[in-house]
């Protein structure tokens, strides 16, 4: 057989699959790697330099972590920031932002050259950060910023390259939160997963719809890529506790987590019940608000069980995660912070990712942090 034919039955045997796809309703292309492409942009470095911040690179995805060391400003350099921005330069058509909280220079940067370039940028914000300097320069550049003007957090941190390439994770996109806090952040190269992100945009940006009123509409919340299965929820339009709640319940062996803040029953209740089932509970939570009677931490420090053991941070400045990881095998993480105000009003997102190879990474972040709140 030559190679157009070769190319040809290639061909022939995904249109097949797709069809088939579509009638079962079940991902065939998923399931065999073929769903996702392969990544066509410059591959992005797992050392960021100066920044101190930790990279894993995979076939569809790259991991990164924080190093939070917080430097003086002008030696503030060589961050994730620099490469979200590198990566932003290679866009060729759009690029949406959705940002609780933009300060950073590079990023800021790159989208007004890109607006320059005549690509399409798009960028939604929290109205109590809208009056930032960065967020006037893209105003002042032509870059239209939209608002969720309202009570509740526009709370997510997401940006989508070219309709394929998805940035996600607990990371403002701000100087501290590169250089001062501890953050993780995920690039996936995957375009069904862009979808979902680039309906959300559409969501907040055509036709400003926030929070709990605008529409549960996510195209592909249970999705395959190369073989993994993941799953992708937008809140406050659906909520999200009771789904991780669900996930906790399920966990047989072990739970991590990494807590921002930590109030939400739902979530909250059904640790307990696994932690009191024998399975082995650790978790660290930012040191801020931990003590208040709404937090989680003085519940779980005072049970004294052998099998549940928490701490508090040991960054002097915001440990910003908010991550569990079940069994070592399933990663939820993402913007939602364990709470009501998460769960009932704010634009949030998570994703879960059924992977131990990819859990590993964020395990070894759990232990990180773990160990530096010990000292």
């Amino acid at each position: 057989m030559n190679k157009k034919t070769s190319s040809l039955g290639s061909v022939l045997i995904v249109v097949i699959l797709a069809i088939l796809s579509l009638v079962f309703g079940q991902d065939f292309l998923g399931e065999l790697g073929l769903g996702e492409a392969t990544s066509t942009q410059s591959p992005i470095s797992s050392n960021n330099g100066g920044g101190g911040d930790t990279a894993v690179n995979g076939d569809w995805y790259d991991i990164y972590f924080t190093n939070p060391t917080c430097p003086p400003e002008e030696e503030r350099s060589g961050g994730v920031d620099e490469t979200i921005a590198a990566d932003l330069l290679q866009a060729t058509t759009q690029v949406d932002v959705a940002a609780f909280d933009l300060d950073s220079e590079p990023i800021t940067n790159a989208l007004i050259e890109l607006e320059k370039r005549g690509l399409v940028v798009r960028v939604v914000t929290d109205t109590d950060n809208a009056d930032l300097s960065s967020i006037r320069r893209l105003r002042r550049n032509g870059i239209s910023v939209i608002e969720d003007d309202r009570s509740g957090l526009m709370h997510d941190k997401f940006i989508v390259v070219d309709g394929r390439y998805v940035w996600m994770g607990s990371l403002n996109y701000t100087t501290n939160g590169v250089y001062c806090n501890n953050n993780n952040l995920v690039r996936f190269d995957a375009p069904r997963l862009a979808v979902n992100y680039t309906a959300e945009m559409d969501e907040m940006y055509d036709d400003r719809q926030f929070g709990p009123s605008s529409p549960d509409n996510t195209p592909n919340e249970q999705l395959t890529i190369q073989g993994v299965s993941v799953e992708n929820y937008f809140g406050s339009e659906k909520e999200i506790a009771p789904i991780i709640a669900r996930a906790v319940a399920r966990s047989q062996s072990e739970i991590l987590f990494l807590a921002f803040s930590y109030t939400d029953d739902q979530v909250g209740e059904a640790m307990l019940g696994r932690a009191e089932a024998g399975v082995t509970v650790r978790g660290v939570f930012e040191t801020t608000g931990s003590d208040t009677s709404y937090s989680y931490y003085p519940v779980m420090n005072a049970l004294n069980m052998t099998n549940l053991a928490v701490r508090t941070d040991g960054n002097p400045r915001i440990m910003h995660h908010k991550v569990i990881i079940i069994d070592r095998s399933t990663v939820i993480f993402g913007s939602f912070n364990f709470s009501d105000s998460a769960n009932s009003r704010n634009d949030e997102n998570i994703v879960i990712v059924h992977d131990p190879t990819f859990a590993s990474y964020f395990i070894e972040e759990f232990e990180t942090v773990w160990e530096e709140a010990g000292s």
